[in-house]
């Protein structure tokens, strides 16, 4: 998996902009706060989904509320191009995968085919940054180190071993075998304690049993000296409400008496009813008077109105409508008479710049006649520069001839005899085949010696093998001599022999050199020697062929400037034909077109636009007088009319006035009869209101005397104390019905309500005061047993609600499930911790072995061959010298530890490729190599195979990196 190009629709200072990566390798180069960063972040936020809360990084969500998210197009490991979109929605982002098929899927499709890794795990094995290998320099000590660089060829991440580390530590926190601190160590000495205070608060249960038979006793008593008190007490409670109630129900039965009468009657909001007829009475007196003065001052107003007929209206406002016709046709005069003056001081102005005293409208000025004085014109200047320029390329010309002739003279003054030539030929030739045959020498005698000396080597071996074969025969045919097997000590001894002889047989054949060579060679120094002495030939062969050369181009150049010269010359007395007959053309025309003959041939074409716009200006000027005169005429004809129509409204009015007189008359005669109408519906509505408000005055009068006629009242005063009476009566009675109500609520109806009322107050309080003596006498017995009784209780209750005994079996309980809970996490901890181990195991047997090999070749390559291994055994790794020398890594310097580092992760990337087909990310990792390492590192990651991508952000920029390798992030200013 690829990725091809990224499309962010808005992410963090991002917005609506597209970055396209090459397959293979691609530098993004940007300065700080180019970008850089933010791309990486928007990479792993459309692969994995964007930030939570949970997480401690920032969504980067764009401040201008642009739209939230991006694409990405990924190139999968078949060919196919699959874009990846996410935006804002849940919490992750909402994503949808465009396959090339046209269908869409969702982020389970794309976990498959990320193998279902996460975004941690991709940044710990594919992403790289200065920050992680800053980590191997935090005061590390050597184990540390060990397991982090194990850790990152491994396992990719620390998170395996740290939480081996936790989990070990959690145990230790939890249980030690003779610890006191951990956590089960002291719930077990707790139990103990525990379980010895139960024992000693169990024996404390004797006088329980005494104490509650007394305590049932006391009881007994005290609830039939309750009985008798709760009886006492009921009427004692009831005579204390009979003397609270005796002044109500005294003053319910006077109220009794008052009220056995005849009812009396007024009518239902008598009083209300009564003083809003008599206010709206006065009310409706009032406005009659007023609309009655407003009718009479309208008739008045009507009568002061001047209201003209409607035909001299009409004729006038008539005259009115046409004012901003007639103002524009008088406007119009005054602009023509300015354009016919404007008109005519353009044609004196032409006519003097032409020099004219007269208009001539028969001069032809038709666009044929200015094309054909224009093309003169032009082909006079063509001709004129035609005959400028062949000028000067005849001058030119024999310029360039007389120093072609110079040159050639010098050239030729340079050669040397053709004698001279030909020998310096023949001796560079005998020169050259002297050297090769010297070097062909030299190299057969250097062989012939070679060769000699391996012969020799040869012949020294074999005689060497034919002597120990003599020997071993000698041996051989001795021990077969004593062993008495004649035949075999014969042959051997035939064989010693022979290997004997061999050894002197063998001679090295001495080869000589020929001596042909050797003549060869002195014959040609003598040829050479004597060409030396014979001739000058100390000059050099190629400048005498490069002088040669020169001298035929310089003749040929000389030929070829003759001809051009002869050409140029006959163009010119055609040129000049040719221009004598357009100035004679020229003058012609300014002869017909009568201006002067010494005006320039330039301001020819001037001139005959000048006369054309003279004719069109006194064209022009006609059309103008004739206009004038019409509107004159009209003018003339309106203000005639207008003065008849007017005579007898207006009878002072003149032409100048005319209109504003007319305006004036209209507004006010329009404004009368506005006044007149509006007037008469006035008068019209008051009259409607009058009618009204008078049939309202009656309706109120009749109200007043309904109200009398209820109570049979004559006037205001009686009616009035009607009213007070009646107010009375049902004060009384409510008085009356509130008392019976309560009463009634007491528990006292009508015949108990009536005997209280016959008792005396002096009654009452005799009987409350015996009551309440036998009441004190009752609570006093009752109040002794009820202490008896709280005693016996307080010391039963104390026994029983002790619980001390309880809290400890509570207690004991609870710490003992807290044991077993605690028991379980420690068991639960060391299952985890067994798997840990356990898959910490098979990946250090399986897969660290596949690391470290490909380590040791990446290593070997980053560091140019200074180390050449890389192992891990006993938990340690350490890597190799050339000079065969270990190192542990806490011994290396800072940038060989990192390269070291890195080898570990490119290695474990390689053995995890058939799984894990992801894209790997650099963040300037690089910044404490120095130029050669850089160099090396980055021409290890151009050169990785085309399985692999990789994506190098960096502010310091490679000038070696193609441009289709590199993507350059431009610094976005802030505002």
């Amino acid at each position: 998996m690829k990725i091809k190009s990224v499309e962010i629709y808005g992410y963090g200072q991002f917005v609506q902009r597209k970055v396209e990566f090459n397959e293979n390798f691609t530098e993004i180069y940007g300065e700080n706060e180019a970008g850089k960063s933010t791309l990486q972040a928007f990479i792993h936020s459309i692969l994995f989904g964007f930030p939570t809360k949970r997480e401690n990084e920032p969504r980067l969500e764009p401040r201008m509320g642009n739209h939230y998210g991006g694409r990405v197009t990924l190139k999968m490991d078949d060919g196919s191009l699959v874009d990846v979109e996410r935006v804002k929605g849940r919490a992750q982002g909402d994503v949808k995968v465009f396959l090339p098929n046209g269908a869409i899927k969702d982020e389970t499709w794309l976990q498959q085919n990320l193998n279902f890794i996460n975004k941690r795990t991709y940044q710990d094995i594919f992403s790289f940054s200065v920050m992680g290998l800053q980590d191997i320099h935090q005061n590390m000590n050597e184990q540390q180190l060990q397991n982090y660089l194990m850790q990152a060829g491994a396992l990719g991440s620390t998170e395996f071993i740290g939480m081996r580390d936790l989990i070990h530590q959690k145990k230790q926190a939890l249980y030690k075998k003779s610890g006191q601190n951990p956590q089960i160590n002291r719930q077990v000495e707790e139990l103990k304690q525990l379980e010895a205070q139960i024992r000693d608060e169990s024996a404390k249960l004797e006088t329980y049993q005494r104490l509650t038979d007394e305590r049932d006793k006391a009881a007994r008593r005290l609830e039939h000296v309750k009985t008798n008190l709760n009886q006492l007490t009921g009427f004692f409670e009831a005579k204390q409400k009979e003397i609270a109630l005796h002044d109500q129900v005294q003053e319910w039965k006077g109220l009794e008496a008052d009220l056995n009468v005849e009812p009396l009657e007024f009518p239902e909001q008598g009083i209300d009813r009564y003083e809003n007829a008599k206010f709206q009475t006065e009310q409706l007196k009032r406005d009659i008077g007023l609309r009655n003065e407003k009718y009479q001052q309208l008739s008045y107003e009507n009568e002061q109105l001047y209201i003209p007929s409607d035909e001299l209206s009409q004729s006038l406002e008539n005259i009115a409508k046409k004012e901003e016709s007639i103002k524009q046709t008088t406007m119009d005069l005054r602009q023509t008479e300015r354009e016919i003056e404007h008109t005519e001081r353009q044609i004196d102005g032409l006519m003097s710049n032409i020099g004219w005293q007269a208009i001539d409208s028969d001069i032809d000025t038709s666009d044929i006649r200015k094309s054909d004085l224009s093309d003169a014109l032009k082909e006079k200047r063509d001709l004129n520069y035609a005959v400028q320029q062949l000028q000067q390329n005849y001058e030119s010309m024999e310029v360039d001839q007389q120093s072609s002739q110079t040159e050639l003279e010098e050239l030729k003054s340079q050669l040397v005899s053709e004698e001279n030539f030909a020998k310096k030929k023949e001796y560079d030739k005998r020169a050259l085949e002297l050297r090769e045959k010297k070097n062909l020498f030299s190299k057969m005698k250097e062989a012939f010696e070679t060769e000699q000396l391996q012969k020799e080597k040869q012949q020294k071996s074999l005689r060497i093998a034919m002597i120990i074969l003599a020997v071993i025969s000698v041996g051989l045919a001795v021990f077969s001599f004593v062993s008495q097997t004649m035949l075999f000590a014969i042959v051997f001894a035939v064989l010693a022999v022979i290997f004997v002889i061999g050894c002197f047989a063998i001679k090295t054949k001495t080869e000589g050199h020929t001596e042909r060579f050797s003549d060869e060679i002195n014959q040609l120094e003598k040829e050479v020697a004597r060409l030396e002495q014979e001739y000058d030939l100390n000059f050099d062969l190629a400048d005498q062929y490069q002088l040669r050369d020169q001298i035929h181009q310089r003749e040929q150049q000389f030929i070829v400037l003759n001809t051009k010269q002869k050409h140029i010359a006959q163009q010119l007395e055609a040129s000049e034909a040719d221009l004598q007959q357009v100035s004679q053309k020229l003058t012609q025309a300014k002869a017909e077109m009568h201006v002067s003959e010494k005006l320039s041939d330039d301001l020819l074409i001037d001139a005959m636009m000048t006369i054309h716009q003279i004719k069109e200006h006194h064209a022009h000027l006609q059309t103008l007088v004739l206009k004038q005169q019409q509107l004159t005429q009209s003018l003339n004809a309106f203000y005639d009319e207008a003065q008849k129509q007017v005579t007898d409204a207006l009878p002072e009015t003149d032409n100048e006035a005319l209109f504003h007189d007319v305006r004036a008359w209209v507004s006010r005669t329009n404004s009368n009869r506005v006044q007149h109408e509006r007037n008469q519906e006035q008068m019209t509505l008051l009259e409607k209101e009058l009618k009204h408000l008078t049939h309202r005055l009656n309706e109120n009068k009749s109200i007043i005397q309904k109200l009398f006629n209820f109570i049979g009242a004559i006037d205001e005063e009686s009616y009035y104390r009607h009213h007070d009476n009646y107010q009375t009566y049902h004060q009384r009675l409510s008085r009356f019905n509130d008392l019976t109500k309560y009463l009634e609520n007491q528990n006292y109806g009508y015949e108990e309500s009536s005997k209280l009322s016959e008792k005396t107050s002096a009654q009452l309080q005799d009987d409350y005061d015996k009551l309440s003596t036998q009441i004190d006498d009752y609570n006093q017995r009752y109040l002794t047993l009820q202490s008896e009784v709280s005693d016996l209780n307080a010391q039963i209750t104390h026994m029983e609600t002790d619980n001390t005994l309880r809290h400890l079996r509570h207690r004991y309980q609870l710490l003992r499930n807290q044991l077993n809970a605690t028991a379980e996490d420690w068991a639960a901890l060391s299952y985890l911790e067994a798997l840990v181990d356990e898959h910490i195991k098979q990946i250090k047997d399986k897969r660290l072995p596949q690391v470290v090999d490909v380590a040791t070749q990446i290593y070997h390559e980053l560091t140019a061959g200074q180390y050449i291994q890389v192992t891990y055994q006993n938990e340690q790794v350490m890597v190799k010298h050339r000079d065969g020398q270990m190192y542990q890594p806490i011994e290396l310097s800072q940038s060989t530890k990192e390269l070291l580092y890195i080898s570990l992760r490119l290695s474990l990337i390689k053995i995890l490729k058939p799984y894990y087909s992801l894209p790997i990310i650099i963040d300037d990792a690089f910044v404490h190599f120095d130029v050669t390492r850089r160099q090396r590192m980055m021409k290890f990651l151009r050169a990785l195979p085309d399985a692999y991508q990789v994506l190098y952000f960096t502010c310091a920029k490679d000038n070696h990196i193609p441009s289709k390798q590199l993507v350059t992030l431009e610094k976005i200013e802030k505002h």
